[in-house]
């Protein structure tokens, strides 16, 4: 008698119908299951050659219980010949899911999980554990492994397959693969689990051993009756597949390369463009082919993001091209003649464009067309660190051969120009050492970068470097090829009208139909419906939020649809009428997942206008619409990546049209704010507060927009504290003191009142001394080491953060200011103003001050008096600050992508000038003019010496030039103004208050000579070099090797620097004493930016031999400013003729990845200008290069390998 599990198993006879069904779902391609899991046992002898099928499967993990399977022999050790496994152990995967995500590169590569033991470790193999002890060592690891697979967050349910492969039988309860199947078994319940073994035996005591502990019969899921030859077999013929398994790229002398499985497995950051590309992947005669090609191009009509297929399906026989948009010629002809004619190793060409314009579309034709030229790819992974992306690159170029092919790199919509520069410095650099000889004038890699802009045609006239532009308007060309198009998709597809990505297209973006689509399709609906209220979310976040979506998975949570498999068109169906105007697209980050969205910008936002024209929804009634539904609020990586949009919707300030400032708020918050003003406002950012609690953002969001559009600056405090509560960093408690002092700018705005009443300036000065206590705190924040914390939410910065300073600048200023009006420190009079500034300086009490002994000013005194500590600190502060952006400004890089292709120079220029005009106030605020100084002298012969050291001192400091960073800055200056500053350092030198200040001004007149000797060398003020040397050895003796500032070091290196063939001066201490000041009262200020050399190794001899960087520059007087800007920022600069005949090559050597130039017995060790200007490796090389000397040490340009 048959038990029915056993004719349950004979009824369902044909077995490889039946794997292909449960792989597939009953289709044809292995697409259903975004992800497999695998779990196996020990291999058998003969098995692995019939285990190729495993290659062939998305797998997410691969749970081992093999401890040998790494070895030759072993089921990992095979795959891993043909694909990339990372290998890892259980407990790798405890902790925060997204930090195990990104540790164990999780969806990217395959994880291999060692479950009992591992025995190809050398050093500390991990033993295989017998039952008992794995049970009670090991079982609770793997449950809580199977616990993270699990979660919807990490896979989504009903979209991953877990896979048991028996390839040895489980013969009792006493198995870890049996633990771990009832760990499964809780979450699943059976479902979407299945088994595979090739002996009905063990299959039948698996079954039972299941069937007794969960009481559940897994004969329907599972196959037992194919050898593992025919499970092999079934596997590798379903689609989606390459029949000759082979991806081709261009390689040289017109040559191809086969590219291979594990290669491409290795470059997770790209999305590879082959040049066999979509050919023999299907069956092309078989009725599943037109129905895929019918919806593919639907799809991409519809509004669905373009794929490589859609270029494909135009090339076939009888098909019509695609159509070529009217920039398509001249793009290409950038690309190839940048490939041509390029010196650099890797060029940036921007491709400016509307959103929904066809920007990316037309990027990807062009690719499409040159994929037998260049090896192309498509930055599909945003998250990898660009120097990552970069060494991916390489081994793209580099595959399978020593010398380069080109590679086309399409990052696409991009958000901002300036990223991808960074991610092209990367890329230069890991790169350069690549180009071969032959190849050196060529560019090597080619960054075609789409930027979604709401102004393409003007940043395109701004940009200066390559570049083009595509809008929202169609020639009549377009016009007409568009119109041929819809009269071929009617003969081809069904109701091509509805294709409204396509047809509003071909209507060149008339707003006029793009309404009245809109407004038939919302006419007359039930606005209380899920579906409508589901709608109306995607309708504000794809109008607000560029490339947004929702997931399907929590879509279906909303609608409340229960569903085991995952349907597309169930969806679609429940969301009738709105089903025309939404797509679903696949969207790769966070592991894969699919997302529902509006078809495109132009539509969502027409639907925003609806649904407040004909049903009085307001974005701000949706906005608190959706901060209200709880299911987006809960964790969970697609929930996580909804509530980022919704984050970004309201609080990211995109840049302002024609510059690097941001707008004050996100659009959002503006049109709310026009709309509806502060009290919707409010509403909406306490609830967003309530959401996104972990965010300081947003609660620092609302405190901006309460002082800046409101003036409620008592309610904007409260709100900037909760945000420094929730995250403390420059930018939080920057705007606390910037909240301060927009109350206290307004209180200024009555002069006359300032004067008058005694209340509202112990106000003003309490406020003032809150706003610089937040500015100090700020900027402490921002010079801390560790930055990882410290960037804004609503806009990153890459640059040194200088707002503090800014802050307490103009607040000190403005206190200064304050007192400059009150009666007794007026200062119109240039007595009283000089009362103010001795008071300031803390030489004439407050009480000695002449005044009317009147109640209000005595009022003020008493206030003063009060205040002193703060007030007498004002002036000291300051200077400090002067001379901090003295040092910034004087001794690091301009910052390369602060301007979106404009000068990259603007943002340090606008910096400047307000610098500038704050210095002119403090002088005229705090210091005498040169003409009350030589009145005084007349009136006071008998203090003429110490009004002589004022004067010098004064002039100094109006000059900048008493630091040692101001003297620098004089490199360009006059030589008559420099004649008089090296006159007054001699002069002050002999009256030095204390031994401190005479080193000080010691050490800038040394200096002061050194730039009088390059700008007029015949002038009498100049001492010659061995005097210089003979002062700088007095200084070195006096400061010893730990001063505090890089100053005398920096003498010592460019004074001593050994010349060739004369006595060797050892100057590596002097070396270590300039790094190491370096590293700290300056760090903060070159942690982020390079230092820039001011002089240069000439060839001449003496103090000639130093060559100022402005010198180099007046050689190169017929070239624009930006040209030579970027010549030196790119170090091509050093190629030209001008450069090689004025400047020294250095000999020296590369050990160990550290450049040192040779002088005799001394080898110095400077460090590479460039980044990528050594090759890696490690390899000891004899090197030459230019030395410029830098204030934390020498630099190396233009590095040359001897051989």
């Amino acid at each position: 008698m048959t038990t029915d599990s056993t004719a349950a198993s004979r009824r369902e006879g044909n077995q490889g119908e039946k794997l292909k069904n449960l792989l597939t779902c009953g289709g044809n391609t292995m697409d259903h299951y975004d992800r497999f899991v695998v779990v196996i046992n020990k291999s058998q002898a003969g098995q692995l050659e019939y285990l190729q099928f495993l290659t062939k499967l998305k797998l997410f993990c691969v749970l081992d219980f093999d401890p040998n399977s790494a070895t030759a022999g072993g089921v990992c050790h095979s795959y891993r010949q043909h694909r990339v496994a990372n290998l890892h152990n259980p407990t790798q995967f405890q902790g925060e899911t997204d930090v195990v995500v990104k540790n164990l590169n999780l969806y990217k590569q395959t994880s291999w999980v060692f479950c009992n033991g591992r025995h190809d470790l050398d050093l500390e193999p991990i033993k295989e554990l017998d039952y008992k002890t794995w049970f009670k060592k090991a079982c609770k690891d793997i449950e809580q492994l199977v616990t993270f697979i699990c979660k919807p967050e990490v896979l989504l349910s009903g979209r991953t397959l877990v896979i048991f492969l028996l390839l040895s039988p489980v013969q009792s309860e006493k198995d870890p693969l049996f633990d771990t199947y009832n760990a499964f078994y809780k979450y699943k319940e059976g479902e979407s689990i299945i088994t595979i073994c090739e002996s009905e035996s063990t299959f039948t005591k698996w079954r039972d051993l299941i069937q007794s502990k969960c009481e559940s019969d897994i004969t329907r899921q599972s196959i037992c009756e194919l050898t593992l030859s025919e499970v092999n077999g079934t596997v590798m013929a379903l689609g989606p597949h390459n029949k000759s398994s082979e991806r081709f790229l261009p390689s040289t002398d017109s040559s191809f390369l086969v590219l291979k499985q594990k290669d491409e497995d290795y470059m997770t950051a790209l999305d590879i463009l082959c040049q066999n590309q979509c050919e023999n992947v299907y069956d092309e005669t078989t009725t599943e082919f037109k129905e895929f090609k019918i919806k593919v191009e639907e799809e991409f009509f519809r509004g669905g993001k373009v794929k490589w297929w859609n270029f494909y399906f135009c090339e076939k026989r009888k098909a019509k091209p695609f159509i070529k948009r009217d920039k398509y010629d001249n793009l290409r002809k950038i690309i190839k003649s940048q490939k041509r004619e390029g010196k650099n190793p890797c060029v940036l060409l921007n491709l400016f464009h509307h959103p929904g314009c066809g920007g990316t579309t037309l990027a990807m034709h062009v690719m499409w067309d040159l994929r037998k030229t260049f090896r192309c790819a498509v930055l599909k992974d945003h998250s990898l660190p660009y120097v990552e992306v970069a060494l991916q690159v390489k081994k793209l170029m580099k595959l399978e051969n020593e010398k380069s092919t080109p590679v086309l790199l399409l990052v696409d919509d991009s958000k901002e120009a300036e990223n991808t520069k960074n991610l092209v410095k990367c890329i230069k650099a890991v790169v350069e050492d690549s180009r071969e000889e032959e190849s050196s004038l060529n560019s090597q890699v080619i960054v075609l970068n789409c930027v979604r802009s709401p102004n393409p045609k003007e940043q395109y006239q701004q940009c200066n470097t390559a570049c083009q532009y595509i809008t929202t308007s169609l020639t009549q060309k377009e016009q007409d090829d568009f119109e041929e198009k819809l009269q071929e998709l009617k003969e081809t597809h069904k109701k091509p009208e509805n294709f409204y990505s396509f047809m509003i297209m071909k209507s060149n973006f008339d707003k006029k139909y793009i309404a009245e689509v809109v407004s038939h399709t919302l006419e007359n609906i039930d606005t209380d419906t899920k579906e409508a209220k589901f709608f109306r979310f995607l309708a504000l976040l794809n109008t607000h939020v560029a490339e947004s979506d929702i997931a399907l998975s929590l879509t279906e949570d909303f609608l409340g649809m229960k569903m085991i498999y995952w349907e597309n068109d169930s969806v679609l169906d429940r969301m009738e009428p709105y089903s025309n105007l939404l797509i679903i697209d696949t969207v790769e980050d966070l592991g894969g997942y699919k997302g529902i969205r509006i078809l495109g910008h132009s539509i969502a936002s027409a639907c925003l206008e609806e649904f407040d024209r004909s049903y009085h929804f307001t974005v701000s009634d949706i906005t608190m619409e959706m901060l209200h539904c709880d299911l987006f609020f809960k964790t969970g990586v697609v929930k996580d990546n909804l509530m980022l949009s919704i984050q970004r919707m309201l609080i990211e300030r995109p840049r302002k049209k024609d510059g690097d400032e941001r707008e004050t708020f996100s659009p959002l918050i503006e049109k709310i704010h026009n709309q509806q003003g502060r009290e919707r406002i409010q509403d909406i950012l306490v609830k967003a507060s309530s959401r996104f609690f972990a965010s300081a953002s947003i609660p620092q969001a609302l405190a901006r927009y309460l002082y800046i559009k409101e003036r409620d600056f008592n309610e904007a405090v409260i709100w900037a504290e909760n945000a420094k509560k929730i995250k403390e960093n420059p930018y939080t408690v920057d705007t606390i003191g910037q909240v301060y002092k927009s109350h206290l700018k307004q209180n200024m705005q009555n002069e006359k009142q300032i004067a008058s009443n005694p209340d509202l300036f112990d106000t003003n000065l309490q406020l003032a001394s809150k706003a610089i206590k937040a500015f100090q705190r700020a900027q402490e924040l921002s010079n801390t080491e560790d930055e990882s914390d410290n960037d804004s939410e609503d806009y990153p910065t890459k640059s040194y953060n200088i707002f503090g300073y800014v802050g307490e600048m103009e607040v000190s200023l403005t206190v200064v200011e304050m007192l400059s009006k009150l009666s007794f420190f007026d200062e119109t009079d240039p007595m009283k103003r000089k009362y103010m500034q001795s008071y300031l300086k803390g030489r004439i009490p407050i009480s000695s001050i002449p005044k009317t002994d009147s109640e209000i000013d005595n009022f003020f005194v008493e206030i003063i008096q009060n205040q002193e500590r703060f007030l007498l600190d004002l002036k000291t502060q300051l200077k400090e600050i002067f001379e901090v952006f003295d040092c910034y400004f004087t001794y690091i890089k301009e910052n390369e992508t602060s301007i979106r292709g404009n000068s990259p120079g603007e943002y340090e220029a606008r910096n400047r000038k307000k610098i500038s005009d704050h210095f002119t106030k403090y002088m005229t605020l705090l210091c005498s003019s040169s003409e009350e100084i030589a009145k005084e002298r007349k009136s006071n012969s008998k203090l003429n010496l110490n009004i002589e050291i004022e004067e010098c001192r004064l002039y100094l400091e109006e000059k900048h030039a008493d630091t040692f960073a101001g003297v620098l800055q004089h490199l360009d200056k006059d030589a008559k103004e420099m004649e008089k500053i090296t006159e007054y350092y001699a002069f002050l030198q002999k009256y030095a208050a204390n031994q401190k200040q005479k080193i000080k001004q010691k050490i800038c007149y040394v200096l002061s000579n050194i730039i009088l000797h390059l700008l007029n060398s015949k002038s009498v003020h100049v001492r010659s070099e061995k005097e210089l040397i003979v002062l700088l050895k007095e200084i070195l003796q006096d400061v010893g090797l730990k001063h505090p500032y890089p100053d005398p070091y920096y003498l010592a290196l460019i004074l001593l620097w050994p010349r060739p063939g004369a006595e060797d001066i050892d100057i590596r201490t002097h070396l270590n004493s300039i790094r190491n000041t370096s590293r700290g009262r300056l760090l903060f200020l070159f942690r982020k930016r390079s230092t820039v050399a001011h002089f240069y190794l000439g060839k001449q001899n003496g103090l000639a031999r130093l060559v100022p960087k402005p010198k180099l520059d007046e050689c190169f007087g017929h070239i624009a400013r930006n040209v030579l800007a970027e010549l030196w920022r790119s170090g091509d600069i050093f190629k030209k003729r001008e450069i090689i005949d004025r400047l020294l090559r250095v000999r020296g050597t590369i050990e160990l990845g550290e450049v040192f130039a040779i002088y005799g017995k001394q080898k110095i060790s400077v460090r590479p200008a460039y980044l990528g200007g050594i090759r890696s490796g490690f390899s000891t090389e004899k090197v030459s290069f230019y030395i410029g000397f830098a204030i934390d040490g020498p630099l190396a340009y233009d590095i040359q390998y001897e051989n």
